[in-house]
């Protein structure tokens, strides 16, 4: 009876043997090259959510100005009908670095991530500017245009604002010693997800302009270099390996904060045409690299092998295995009764 059940493991092993390579050897895969990221995903804080924009709500989307809403209309028509083209903003108003990296680190963000091709990144602007704005209109009364046309200047020499200049500071150079940390682990933590471009924006300066609190701003657009600072060094790894790309977002605005935000009703986000802006230095830094996207074709020089039926494959594997456990039981049972 044993000789019997080997045979017929036997068989199933053949069997086995015999059907499924015809699956392997008929099949390849292909890589076929696109001009542009078949899964772009966009992560960070309100500048890639779109705030202030026609359509934006804070239960997320991407309204169609955004800069993420414009680069993934636009890959969809370069990429055409060789494979689905995939967008997801997933940035969230208000987010700083640390919000990002939890996101990242309890795996909220993953089902986004798996897959992409390119990550772009806006992040650290809340960092500083919001210590900042809460100045401005807490502590300085600023909080219309019309607070800073009529704003004295000299507000600023008193002790007690002084002091408060300095305490926001102190804060924002904490913050900015946070950032770097967050930074490195958000970087670290998108690669063990991805091998996907990586691209990192700079904060631009939306009170570059702002000549009625020219002290301020002047002491804001310090540590808005300190941030783009540690972004651009950043990139590099101890091995001088590239770790991400930087869009410098900061020169493409410089000098044209009045046009590129809406700092003129007192936001600090990008207009429609600051987001046209951003599309484009974007764009110029995800075409610096080659994309591609993999898919299982048949082999045009291979053998017309009959294929199989799914079912037929499942109850050859089941022969099989169950083969073993039959085999198993009879020697057990015979070694058994060969013990007593």
């Amino acid at each position: 009876m044993v000789k019997r059940m080997i045979s017929f493991v036997l068989v199933c092993v053949i069997a086995v043997s015999c059907s499924l390579p015809c699956f392997a050897e008929t099949t390849q895969v292909v890589k076929t090259k696109i001009p542009a990221p078949q899964k772009i995903v966009f992560l960070g804080d309100s500048i890639a959510a779109g705030y202030g924009l026609e359509g934006y709500s804070d239960n997320g989307g991407s309204p169609k100005d955004c800069y993420a809403s414009i680069l993934g209309e636009r890959y969809k028509k370069e990429i055409g009908n060789k494979c689905e083209a995939i967008m997801i903003n997933a940035a969230v108003s208000g987010d700083t670095s640390a919000q990002l990296l939890e996101k990242l680190e309890t795996g909220n963000l993953d089902n986004y991530i798996f897959g992409s091709n390119a990550v772009v990144i806006s992040i650290g602007g809340n960092d500083i500017m919001g210590p900042a704005l809460e100045f401005l209109s807490e502590d300085l009364g600023l909080k219309s245009e019309e607070d800073i046309k009529n704003f004295n200047t000299l507000t600023l020499a008193k002790p007690s604002v002084l002091a408060k200049i300095n305490e926001k500071l102190d804060k924002i150079s904490s913050n900015l010693e946070t950032f770097k940390s967050n930074l490195d682990r958000i970087i670290t933590n998108i690669r063990s997800k991805t091998q996907a471009v990586i691209v990192f924006q700079t904060v631009y300066d939306p009170l570059e302009e702002k000549k009625s609190i020219k002290a301020v701003a002047d002491m804001m657009g310090g540590k808005i270099k300190e941030l783009n600072s540690i972004i651009t060094q950043g990139a590099k790894g101890s091995d001088g390996s590239d770790r991400y790309l930087v869009c410098d977002v900061y020169e493409g605005f410089k000098g044209k904060s009045l046009e590129y935000t809406n700092i003129e009703k007192f936001d600090i986000h990008p207009s429609a045409e600051g987001h046209k802006q951003i599309a484009e230095l974007v764009d110029k830094q995800i075409k610096t690299q080659k994309y591609s996207f993999e898919e299982l074709v048949e082999k045009e020089d291979a053998p017309k092998a009959k294929k199989m039926s799914s079912t037929r494959i499942y109850v050859t594997i089941g022969l099989f295995f169950g083969g073993f456990i039959v085999l198993f039981m009879f020697v057990w049972i015979k070694f058994r009764r060969d013990t007593r």
